[in-house]
C-alpha cells in the first residue's frame, strides 16, 4: 500500500514538474527510480499514464484522468493526517490563484501577508481578466466577476459589485452631466473586450434597462488602464465601486448620472471539485471573504 501511495506521490511530481529530470531533484530521488516507480504504477493499473521521448513528456488521457482524480484524494489524507497532530501547523504547500485584476489589486497585500506569516505556504497568483480553466491550468480558485453564477465548476458567492459611472472632477465642474443625453455626447471609456461600436447597456435604480449609443474614444484590457484614463480626463465611464473609493475621496473622481449603473455583477470564488478543498485553499478563500466584507459599501 504504502509502495503505490509513493509511486502515485511521484506520478503526481512527475505531471506537475513536467519531466522525470525535474521531479527527481524536487524529490531528491535519483531519476531511474522515478522511471521505475512510473512504470510499476502503470503496470498495475495496465494503462499508459505518460508518453516519454528521449526530449519530453506528456500525459495521456487516461494519465490526465488519473491525476484529476488522485491529486484530491491525496491531499485530503494528508490532510486527514494532519488533523490527527495534537497542534495544528502552519499552512504549507501550494495554492494557484486567479484573481481579475482590478479586485485581486485590493487582495494582494492581504494575499501577501499571509506567505509572510506562513513559509511554507508557497502561493502563486495571476491577475487576469480572462475567464481561465480552471481544471486544465491547474487553478486552485478563481476570483470570477459574472451575472449568473458559473456553470461548470463549484462556487462560493462572496459579494455583488456596483459599477456605476464617473467622470474627472474638472470635466463636471461647470457643466454636470445630469441626462442620458448628455451622456451620449461625452467621450467614453471602456474595456477593449467590448467592440468600440457596442451600445451602453444600463440598468435604473428601478431596475429598468436602457441603452445608449456612446462615443468610444479610449479602450484598455484593464482596470487600471481604465482608472488611469478616467482621472486624466480622457472621458467619461464607468468603474467597480471598490477601484475608486480612494479616488471619490480625494475628489479626482465624481459619480455621475447616480440613477444609472452598468448591470451589477457578482463575485465568485470557484474551485476545480467541491468534493474536497483542501485546509490551505479554504484559509485563503476565507481571508479573501474577510477583505470583501471590509470594501466601500455598494
Amino acid at each position: 500500500m504504502n509502495n503505490k501511495l509513493n509511486a502515485i506521490n511521484t506520478f503526481i511530481c512527475v505531471a506537475e514538474a513536467g519531466s522525470f529530470s525535474a521531479a527527481a531533484r524536487q524529490t531528491g530521488m535519483k531519476q531511474s527510480a522515478v522511471s521505475q516507480q512510473i512504470a510499476a504504477l502503470e503496470d498495475e493499473l495496465g494503462v499508459v499514464l505518460l508518453h516519454r521521448t528521449t526530449r519530453a513528456m506528456a500525459l495521456t488521457e487516461q494519465g490526465e484522468r488519473y491525476l484529476q482524480q488522485m491529486r484530491p484524494l491525496l491531499a485530503a489524507m494528508q490532510e486527514v493526517e494532519g488533523q490527527l497532530r495534537p497542534v495544528q501547523q502552519a499552512l504549507k504547500g501550494k495554492v494557484h490563484i486567479q484573481l481579475p485584476s482590478g479586485l485581486g489589486q485590493l487582495f494582494l497585500p492581504h494575499l501577501l501577508n499571509l506567505q509572510r506569516l506562513n513559509p511554507e505556504l508557497h502561493l502563486t497568483l495571476a491577475l487576469d481578466d480572462r475567464i481561465v480553466d480552471v481544471v486544465s491550468e491547474r487553478v486552485d480558485i478563481a476570483l470570477r466577476l459574472s451575472e449568473t453564477p458559473p456553470e461548470q465548476y463549484a462556487a462560493r458567492f462572496l459579494s455583488r459589485i456596483e459599477t456605476p459611472l464617473f467622470a474627472a472632477s474638472e470635466r463636471v465642474r461647470d457643466q454636470p452631466i445630469t441626462t442620458l443625453e448628455q451622456l451620449a455626447q461625452q467621450p467614453y471609456v471602456r474595456f477593449s473586450a467590448i467592440a468600440q461600436d457596442a451600445p451602453l447597456r444600463l440598468i435604473s435604480d428601478k431596475q429598468q434597462s436602457v441603452t445608449l449609443k456612446v462615443n468610444t474614444v479610449f479602450r484598455a484590457n484593464s482596470s487600471e488602464g481604465l482608472l488611469q484614463a478616467l482621472q486624466a480626463n480622457i472621458g467619461v465611464g464607468a468603474m467597480q465601486l471598490p477601484l475608486v473609493s480612494e479616488a471619490v475621496k480625494t475628489a479626482r473622481l465624481v459619480r455621475i448620472l447616480p440613477e444609472y449603473r452598468l448591470p451589477d455583477r457578482f463575485l465568485y470564488a470557484v474551485f476545480p471539485d467541491a468534493r474536497f478543498i483542501p485546509l490551505r485553499v479554504r484559509r485563503v478563500v476565507e481571508l479573501i471573504e474577510q477583505v470583501v466584507a471590509e470594501l466601500p459599501p455598494n
